[in-house]
């Protein structure tokens, strides 16, 4: 029979068919999957990206309302706005030097923050007829009744609108982002509103910078829309203000850039499976033409030894054995596969998931556990703390190569690895009484076998007779093995019901209050006497049942636990992941596992307060620095930042935490204690003494000056002169 008979036949037909049908599911499978995984990753990459974005849009109008939540604070502190306050409550004149004070005052809170979208700050007292900018002073053709303010803390309008006049002054008309604030002196009554005037296309030019790819965006106040631009339709990303919980941000990108796209990644792996898809039909017709002619030459032989009139069973047989054969190593494979068959048979009977009932009898037919009684062990293999995957590795395999060594026709060991230290041995043999003296016997030959640093302990459950019981009988003899705690290892342990289920242990009451004042104190002697107590009063009074250790076990781990992250708190160490102690431990092994945690909390301790010496002594650098150089005029918190290498935010933070004020006013006030010196000591001229104490600027160091002093450096001068010449 040629090839190409072979290829119209029905079979080649039908096989090719199967492999295609088989290849391109295969390939819709796997091109569902690049395509669900292409659409997954580009989405959490573009979630990412504008969640990045939404928080630098929200970061920028933080910064925004910050500037004018200080300038609005810093006002209401100002001792110059309250005496400008009282002298118009008295209805006394406005000095001129006043006024130019309160607006140098106002104009200097608004340029401190250097925030150019600020375009103006204006204050306005109520039942008062003059308004006072950064620029000037406004007067009124009455006065203004505050009490009628309608305008939310955020919005975009102006200022007629929200005092219900009409003025034409472009202050009044033109329309800002505003961010307004009560004025009242510290914390006594309202006296006005401060508003910062916002230049609103600066804003909205700003906030477009910060989108990146996003085509819209809002500003909430109150759940109510200030600012509001670009599409609406999309996926929104918010974010909460951090400076008003009244504040929320929403950045709006296009939906088609959350889908999947010809121009991604994905469609070349499409690509690329849509030609491996094409390899695989390319050799599935190879391989249909290659095994559909052996069948078809089983045809041809069939009907050649019915011509002839030849025994037609014998030669069919003969031309099929002749034609598959041991050749083909299918016989090989299936021995091959066996093993593993086996292993994971087991694995199903262990775990309790053997399928139907009906198939039991297959199963322990192919496994060979074919007698009446069994007994089920669990080997612990160990080596210490320091043990090596390899020398495991070696032990499982040569008490595998044992239990099938010491298989009779009147028993039957099978050995199941449960991990690297643990290995099931299934005993089963139609003499149930033997089955315990030779789990003996087999111990004593794996002590021998096995490499002499290795200690062998075995956990074992009593010999049952139901297969159905395996699972359970497993979880026994692991029980019996936890009697390692108190009785030690290199025993065989068996499991036992009555006296394992007690629950009585001992734990000191205030077991965590120990151990943390114990850690605190680095007392090793109390912390090793709280283990040695909790070791011998349970040893001696307590009958040290399995369920009770698990329990003991637990709550000391707890309370490890507990202490160390009390200490972890209290000397600003980073908290962690500390791992319970591994299973089947003596408790001396237990108590040394966690005396080692201990240690290694004593050396974390010891690198914290390292830390936090190096932290003071450059703390201290950094104030002797300042000063040091306070008298310098090019003094400034970036030059210090920078000389430190640290950012101006530390360098602020340190000396509000150190002096209780800002960095400026800590400045200043030593430059005007130095001054007051100068003045009282010295006939220096005035423009001398503001040069020796940093300043640069005589109207500075005055308005400074009478901040600080209540009066003029020439005064003060003067009234010292006075109180010379009266004695």
């Amino acid at each position: 029979m040629n090839a190409m008979e072979a290829r119209k036949s029905r079979f080649f037909k039908n096989m090719f068919l199967s492999y295609c049908l088989i290849i391109i599911l295969s390939f819709l499978i796997y091109s569902v999957t690049v395509v669900f995984e292409a659409v997954k990753v580009k989405e959490n990459q573009a979630v990412k990206y504008y969640e990045t974005k939404a928080q630098a849009f929200a970061n920028g109008m933080d910064q925004q309302i910050y500037s004018a939540q200080n300038i609005i604070t810093n006002l209401n502190n100002s001792s110059l706005i309250n005496k400008l306050y009282m002298t118009v409550q008295m209805q006394n004149p406005v000095d001129s030097y006043l006024l130019y004070q309160v607006l140098n005052d106002i104009r200097s809170q608004k340029t401190a923050g250097d925030d150019f979208n600020i375009s103006d700050v204006v204050l306005m007292l109520n039942n008062y007829n003059k308004i006072y900018t950064s620029d000037e002073v406004i007067h009124l053709s009455d006065k203004v009744d505050l009490s009628v303010w309608s305008a939310d803390r955020l919005a975009i309008t102006d200022l007629n609108t929200c005092l219900n006049m009409n003025n034409s002054q472009l202050t009044f008309f033109k329309k800002y982002l505003i961010y307004s604030g009560v004025y009242q002196y510290g914390s006594g009554s309202e006296r006005g509103i401060i508003c910062v005037l916002f230049d609103n296309q600066k804003i909205e030019g700003m906030l477009k910078s910060a989108l990146g790819e996003a085509r819209g965006y809002a500003v909430y106040y109150n759940g109510k829309p200030v600012i509001k631009a670009g599409i609406e339709d999309g996926r929104i990303f918010k974010q909460t203000s951090q400076v008003s919980n009244l504040i929320s941000y929403e950045i709006i990108a296009d939906k088609d850039k959350f889908g999947f796209e010809l121009s991604d990644m994905g469609s070349f792996a499409l690509l690329f499976g849509f030609f491996i898809c094409l390899g695989y039909l390319i050799l599935a017709y190879f391989f249909t033409n290659k095994y559909s002619s052996p069948f078809e030459k089983i045809r041809t032989i069939v009907g050649k030894e019915k011509r002839e009139g030849k025994n037609e069973v014998e030669k069919i047989v003969s031309g099929v054995v002749d034609l598959l054969g041991e050749r083909n190593g299918y016989m090989q494979q299936v021995h091959n596969m066996s093993p593993y068959a086996s292993q994971g048979i087991l694995h199903s009977l262990i775990l309790g998931s053997d399928g139907e009932s009906g198939n039991k009898e297959f199963l322990t037919d192919f496994i060979q556990l074919k007698r009446v009684f069994f007994l089920t062990a669990m080997v612990d293999l160990y080596y210490g703390e320091r043990w090596k995957k390899e020398e495991a590795k070696k032990a499982v395999k040569a008490i595998s190569l044992l239990a099938e060594q010491e298989s009779d026709p009147e028993l039957k060991i099978l050995c199941y690895e449960k991990d690297s230290l643990h290995v099931y041995l299934i005993f089963n043999s139609n003499n149930g009484e033997r089955l315990e003296d030779r789990l003996y016997e087999f111990f004593d030959k794996m002590k021998k076998t096995l490499d002499l640093t290795c200690v062998v302990t075995v956990g074992a459950d009593e010999v049952k007779e139901e297969l159905e019981e395996i699972s359970v009988s497993c979880d026994n003899a692991m029980l019996a093995l936890e009697k390692i705690l108190w009785e030690g290892r290199g025993c065989i342990y068996f499991h036992d019901p009555q006296s394992d289920c007690s629950m009585n242990y001992y734990f000191p009451k205030d077991g965590v209050k120990q151990l943390t004042k114990g850690m605190k104190d680095r007392d090793r002697e109390s912390i090793s006497s709280f283990f040695e107590e909790i070791e011998k009063k349970n040893q001696m009074e307590f009958d040290n049942s399995v369920y009770a250790g698990k329990l003991l076990l637990s709550e000391l781990y707890v309370t490890v636990i507990k202490a160390m992250q009390t200490v972890w708190e209290q000397c600003g160490i980073p908290l962690r992941r500390v791992d319970i102690c591994p299973p089947y431990r003596t408790m001396g092994e237990v108590i040394s596992y966690y005396s080692g945690l201990v240690e290694e909390l004593f050396v974390e301790m010891d690198r914290s307060e390292e830390l936090r010496e190096e932290y003071f002594q450059n703390d201290m650098e950094l104030i002797e620095y300042i000063n040091k150089n306070d008298k310098n005029p090019d003094l400034s918190l970036t030059q210090i930042a920078d000389h430190f290498s640290v950012s101006s935010k530390y360098v602020t933070a340190l000396v509000k935490k150190r002096f209780g004020m800002t960095y400026l006013k800590y400045v200043q006030e030593r430059r005007i204690s130095h001054a007051t010196d100068l003045l009282k000591n010295s006939s220096l001229p005035l423009e001398k003494i503001a040069e020796e104490c940093g300043y640069t600027n005589m109207l500075t160091f005055r308005r400074n000056f009478k901040a600080i002093m209540a009066c003029n450096p020439s005064d003060f001068r003067g009234e010292k002169t006075a109180e010379e010449e009266s004695l």
